[in-house]
């Protein structure tokens, strides 16, 4: 793993950015003019999230004159996002020089701040971008966007009030419960944002201790001198087995169902501009045939987690080697596979995430009336990949569609800008390849609908505006002229 140090000077390099990116953003800004706000005590826009996806998109909607939005976070104000819990690799998966949406401020792109930070030749030398880098890019994103984020506020649910009545956004923080209520509400929840994790019924019926989910908050010093296997291969699970190893684990076996890891990558043809800002004019047909294949080919786990795992002598790696039988045998846990029987103390789950809206605290009470892609499938086609059969069918702006009421619902105004979007707004779209697409298009919705909520007060203030612009007729006024100019001595 590469050591990086900023450079001596990053500080005064950074100030440099920061100015450069107020004039940038000074010269692309037009009048600046804040032209929606809360009314009656509702707030136009609530985000909970504050990671990536959260942040760009607050940013966007204030270039947009979108001023008053909230920014909500579970976690602490420097522990937003999977990166100091449970991505435990040492570089992003995504080739650093993928497309940012800067909203006409280059100098917030994350090459400006880690070439500002570490230098140009740090730059060219990486070709993913460290974990612990990207942390500190979006701490100072956050900063330099001037965006205030509530912390360690949770959202215990979500209540519309009426087709349009505002949503109550009900919240638990350091100081007790409120609510705050909300136009719409973009839930930038990531990964886990349409369900949960998944656990096999297999491990289910293990002691506690003993069995954990990749997202779990796991202590690895724990682990130390134990035997640990691993459900699952990919990415995650490798940099899980390396994480293990290097906190002192006695072995690490990774098991995969699959006869060979895919060599191939989707993704990798995904990261182009068309498909990602265009993902949702394909045909529903279409969107389902596009996500059962990439389901069905998946992607290889990145090299660099492959390499951090076999630099390990106590790391084995299995492949046609799926878990028939788990049991407890008092002392350990005895896993069959088709290679025998294997022995580990603890068993690692890196079997990713469902989507299951009732599993989301703030979900569960709307969860039943929101229409899923198995409601708009033919059985034949939902019993394909019951998984992505059970994700939320979302509209054109990312927001839910109501079973009840499909064009008079609050639920409209609920935009699931996370890993629910896969099947509806594309795979990529609230993720690092693909938020200049996914954010864009979402900015320019909710500023179209806030514009449509307020389009008759708007024409009355348009109707109503009569500030003189100060126009004379006649020639131009001349300034005066001094009185050497004119010829006439001054008097002493």
């Amino acid at each position: 793993m590469t050591v990086l140090t900023p450079l001596p000077d990053a500080a005064a390099r950074l100030a440099a950015l920061e100015r450069e990116a107020a004039h940038q953003s000074a010269l692309s800004a037009g009048d600046g003019r804040s032209w929606v706000g809360q009314r009656d005590g509702i707030r136009p826009v609530v985000i909970v999230g504050a990671g990536q996806a959260g942040l760009v998109l607050a940013r966007g909607l204030r270039r947009r004159g979108i001023d008053d939005v909230v920014v909500i976070d579970a976690a602490p104000a420097d522990a937003t996002g999977p990166w100091s819990t449970y991505a435990r690799m040492h570089t992003l998966r995504t080739p650093k020089d993928i497309a940012w949406p800067t909203w006409g401020t280059p100098a917030v792109s994350p090459r400006a701040w880690f070439e500002a930070v570490y230098g140009t030749d740090a730059w060219d030398a990486i070709e993913y971008f460290p974990t612990v880098a990207w942390q500190g890019f979006l701490r100072w994103y956050r900063e330099v966007s001037a965006l205030t984020v509530v912390p360690s506020t949770r959202v215990r649910s979500l209540t519309p009030t009426g087709g349009d009545g505002p949503i109550e956004v009900h919240l638990e923080g350091p100081d007790g419960e409120w609510m705050l209520p909300a136009r719409h509400v973009v839930l930038a929840t990531g990964i886990e944002g349409a369900g949960g994790r998944h656990v096999p019924a297999l491990l289910q019926g293990l002691p506690a201790g003993r069995v954990h989910h990749t997202h779990d908050d796991i202590d690895f010093s724990s682990l130390a001198g134990l035997r640990i296997g691993v459900l699952g291969a990919g990415t995650g699970a490798f940099d899980n087995a390396a994480t293990a190893l290097e906190h002192g684990a006695a072995s690490v076996e990774v098991h995969m169902r699959r006869p060979a890891m895919p060599q191939v990558s989707p993704y990798r043809w995904m990261e182009f501009a068309g498909l990602i800002e265009n993902y949702g004019a394909f045909s529903d047909a279409q969107k389902w045939a596009f996500n059962v294949h990439l389901s069905a080919v998946d992607q290889p786990a990145t090299q660099n987690a492959l390499w951090r795992a076999h630099a390990f002598d106590a790391f084995r790696f299995f492949t046609s080697s799926p878990w028939q039988r788990v049991e407890w045998t008092g002392s350990d846990i005895a896993v069959t596979t088709p290679h025998g029987i294997h022995h580990y103390d603890v068993v690692l789950s890196a079997t990713g995430i469902v989507a299951d809206l009732e599993r989301r605290p703030e979900l569960s009470a709307i969860a039943a009336d929101a229409t899923l892609w198995s409601d708009r499938l033919a059985p034949e086609a939902a019993a394909q990949n019951p998984g992505l059969a059970a994700f939320p069918y979302l509209d054109d702006d990312f927001g839910l569609v109501s079973r009840s009421a499909p064009d008079a619902s609050a639920l409209a105004r609920i935009h699931m800008f996370n890993h629910g979007a896969r099947l509806s707004q594309g795979m990529l779209s609230h993720q690092i390849p693909g938020l200049v697409g996914g954010a864009t298009k979402l900015a320019a919705a909710l500023s179209r609908r806030l514009f449509e909520r307020d389009s008759d007060e708007l024409m009355r203030e348009y109707l109503a505006y009569d500030v003189p612009v100060g126009v004379h007729i006649g020639r131009r006024p001349q300034p005066p002229q001094p009185a050497e100019a004119t010829g006439v001595a001054s008097l002493r």
